[in-house]
């Protein structure tokens, strides 16, 4: 059964810039739902980015990545603003990808 999401509700979602385009769009439609459910929503990155063309796998199906460069480093405000902070990143060990979220902020 679903829930509204309630109105004062702020959420930070954290992507791991280096885990690539893909988890920033799936970082992005979390973030539209979200904000569609009545919360307020900002999108922040952890980690290096790396250059699209460094990735060992292949991007199809993204769309254009302009905005990607946009997006601000999360800083510990962030985490202080947010009633609720969600991290994004690819599966690999939680515990490099909890030290590298921690670390950032």
């Amino acid at each position: 059964m679903a829930r509204k999401t309630s109105h004062n509700q702020r959420l930070v979602i954290l992507y791991d810039a280096n885990a690539g385009p893909t988890v920033y769009r799936i970082a992005v439609n979390i973030a539209a739902k979200a904000w569609d459910a009545g919360s307020t929503v900002r999108v922040r990155r952890f980690g290096e980015r790396r250059e699209l063309n460094t990735f060992p796998f292949r991007l199809t199906g993204l769309g254009p990545l302009d905005d990607l460069e946009d997006v601000p480093e999360a800083i510990p405000e962030d985490l202080d603003w947010a009633s609720v902070t969600l991290v994004v990143s690819r599966p690999t060990s939680l515990n490099s990808t909890r030290s590298s979220a921690e670390s950032a902020v």
